[in-house]
C-alpha cells in the first residue's frame, strides 16, 4: 500500500536534504582558505541554493511538522552565511556556531528521512484492509 501524503513528505524531505547539502559543499569551499579566490560563478550558484531555502524551508518544514523545532536553526544558518566570501570572513566563533546549526538541521531531516522511509516499508507490506483496521483499532483506543 502507499500512502500519497508519506510520498509528498519524502519528496519534501528529499529535496530539503539535497539544498542543504549543496549548501554545506559551498560553505565548506568558502571555509577553506586554501582554495582559489571565489569566482562569480560559485556565487551566483552560493545565492541560488540559498534562495531556494530562504523560499522553501517555512513551506517545507511546515509540511513535515518541522517548523517549530528547526525554523530558527535553519533561518541562523541561512542568515549567518549570505555569500561564500562572507563565509571566508567569519570568526573561528561564528564558523563553530555556523557549523553547529547547519548539523543540527540536517541531523534531524536525516532522522525523520529514516522515520518516513520505514513507515513506507511498512505500509508496502500492508493490504489496504489490514491498513484500515489498523486505523480503526488506533482510534478506539485513542477515545478510550
Amino acid at each position: 500500500m502507499r500512502d500519497k501524503d508519506l510520498e509528498m513528505q519524502l519528496r519534501l524531505l528529499t529535496l530539503q536534504i539535497e539544498s542543504w547539502k549543496k549548501l554545506h559543499d559551498l560553505i565548506t569551499y568558502g571555509l577553506d582558505r586554501a582554495k582559489p579566490i571565489v569566482s562569480a560563478e560559485q556565487e551566483r550558484l552560493f545565492t541560488e541554493v540559498r534562495a531556494n531555502l530562504l523560499q522553501e524551508t517555512e513551506h517545507s518544514f511546515r509540511g513535515l511538522g518541522l517548523l517549530g523545532e528547526l525554523s530558527g536553526r535553519a533561518m541562523n544558518v541561512l542568515q549567518r552565511c549570505v555569500s561564500i566570501r562572507g563565509v571566508r570572513e567569519l570568526t573561528n566563533e561564528d564558523v563553530r556556531r555556523l557549523e553547529s546549526e547547519w548539523n543540527g538541521v540536517f541531523t534531524k531531516l536525516g532522522v525523520l528521512q529514516g522515520q518516513l522511509k520505514s513507515r513506507r516499508k511498512l505500509l508496502a507490506g500492508q493490504t489496504v484492509f489490514a491498513y484500515h483496521l489498523q486505523q480503526v483499532f488506533r482510534r478506539k483506543s485513542v477515545t478510550s
